[in-house]
């Protein structure tokens, strides 16, 4: 049975990246690993450390069983786990726990920001979308400022 090592940060889109991987008829075992949205500086003031991951781990539990109800009608395997750490780690440590297993990458791109890096070595991608909004939001700031 195959390994895949999928990481998700939005129910939906994983769905539909993880529709095009999974072949019906052939079963395999998905470790979904739920990447949590970051609390800003502001949140983390007024909460603890357990309350945070106690968060974390609800959120990534409700991520995940959701992509789980979706598959698990075709005889899939579904473990859960939640990212803590940095992705690279999170990986290596996977990847030593299941023996052959592949990573897909299936989290949601964020429109002004870079994604972390899932395995060492791995290039990080600009995108020419946020790169263009970047220019138009500048473009704008100047022409209202010389106006």
């Amino acid at each position: 049975m195959e390994t895949l090592i999928v990481y998700i940060n939005d129910s939906e889109y994983a769905r539909n990246q993880l529709a095009t991987m999974i072949k019906v008829h052939q079963p395999i075992k998905c470790v979904l690993v739920g990447c949590p949205p970051r609390l800003n500086r502001h949140i983390s003031r007024w909460i603890s450390g357990g309350a945070r991951k106690k968060w974390q781990t609800q959120w990534s539990e409700t991520t995940c069983s959701e992509i789980s109800k979706a598959f698990a009608s075709e005889g899939h395997q579904f473990v859960h786990r939640v990212a803590f750490g940095p992705l690279i780690n999170v990986t290596k440590q996977l990847q030593g726990e299941f023996l052959g297993a592949r990573v897909l990458d299936a989290r949601r791109p964020k429109l002004t920001q870079t994604a972390e890096p899932l395995v060492e070595g791995q290039k990080i991608q600009s995108d020419p979308a946020s790169t263009a909004m970047g220019i138009a939001a500048t473009t704008a700031f100047f022409a209202l400022a010389f106006d």
